[in-house]
């Protein structure tokens, strides 16, 4: 079975748990341009803002027309935060599945066994941080993503194979993941509205008009022989850990103990796939729920058993000469690799 977890409107509900004042409000996640202070458009809104016709790619000005003042709140994209979330939930999920491959920021697709840890997946992703997640589970990914998004928000729908070509085969064509309005345009040109009327269309014709490939994986939809790849994910550019300290602090000692516990299954990541190292980030999560980050490159690629403690110590002695703030969190990020196999040396 493959299961695919989708994060409820991933930015918005992130700003709903870190700011208070935004429960019950409307919640437009903004990436402003900068021209102006509201030019530019929205990344995503919560499901109030949805209700008033608020969607994402909408200008910013045209949101706020439409969004009573008193009951909605227009916040900056914090990519940096929610960078770090989307790491703890993909930890999260790896604890759980051993098949897994984020699709992006927010989505995960899954290859299981069963459809047994499904529930559990949420209710773990609910309990640790607090966030609803919509899970879809299925015969294929295809099914799965979306069964997900038949049953947001914070759904569970599981389907087996007569109920997944069903929700296939009686589906719009551009609510199919990689059919979009261009492609959708020319298969209503051959009478297609739902996917189920693609059996009525030749195969030659759609490998002619779309291609081989395209072509060909429209034609699996139609005879309901939907592809069963998980996909790949793009070779892992960094790797990062975060965890939560034991209480507020400006205490170098208890931030150094906790980059120790932390640092251990990074470098094991990095050791096992024969990686070195040539950048060091400390993050902090301050108590108003801002993320900072202090980095260190080194010139020479660094091993990953390299003792960087006197780095470590540097960077936080020089956040907390800056910042005067509580750090909540702290996390530690490993970047700019270089393959060991092939090198000559190391150094």
């Amino acid at each position: 079975m493959y299961l695919h977890v989708d994060m409820d409107y991933f930015y918005a509900q992130v700003e709903e748990k870190r700011r208070p004042m935004a429960k019950g409000k409307i919640v437009v996640v903004c990436m402003y341009s900068g021209r102006t202070p509201d030019s530019g458009a929205v990344a995503t809104v919560n499901y109030l803002g949805r209700e008033i016709g608020i969607k994402a790619g909408m200008p910013i000005m045209l949101a706020k027309k439409r969004a009573p003042p008193a009951d909605s709140i227009f916040v900056p994209a914090d990519r940096e935060y929610y960078a770090l979330i989307s790491a703890q939930i993909d930890e999260i999920i790896r604890k759980i599945f051993k098949r897994v491959v984020q699709s992006s920021i927010d989505e995960w697709n899954i290859e299981d066994e069963t459809a047994e840890n499904a529930p559990k997946i949420k209710e773990i992703i609910k309990k640790e941080l607090d966030l609803t997640c919509t899970v879809g589970v299925a015969p294929s990914p295809l099914g799965a993503k979306m069964a997900a998004s038949k049953a947001k928000p914070d759904g569970l729908l599981i389907l087996n194979d007569q109920t997944e070509k069903k929700l296939i085969e009686d589906s719009d064509l551009e609510k199919v993941p990689g059919i979009g309005p261009k492609t959708a345009e020319a298969l209503r040109e051959f009478g297609v509205n739902k996917v189920g009327e693609l059996k009525n269309v030749d195969p030659m014709a759609l490998v002619e008009t779309f291609g081989k490939k395209s072509g060909g994986w429209l034609h699996s939809l139609a005879t309901g022989n939907y592809p069963k790849e998980l996909g790949e994910e793009k070779e892992q550019e960094e790797v990062s850990r975060y965890g939560t300290l034991k209480e507020k602090t400006r205490d170098m000692n208890m931030m150094i103990n906790k980059i120790d516990e932390l640092e251990k299954d990074a470098r094991e990541w990095i050791m096992h796939m024969k990686k070195s190292f040539r950048t060091f980030t400390i993050m902090f999560i301050t108590e108003d729920m801002k993320v900072h980050s202090k980095s260190m490159s080194f010139k020479n690629p660094m091993p990953w058993n390299a003792d960087t403690n006197e780095e470590e110590k540097a960077l936080i002695a020089e956040f907390l000469q800056e910042n005067h703030l509580y750090i909540r969190r702290i996390g530690i990020r490993f970047g700019n690799f270089m393959d060991l196999s092939g090198q000559t040396t190391l150094f």
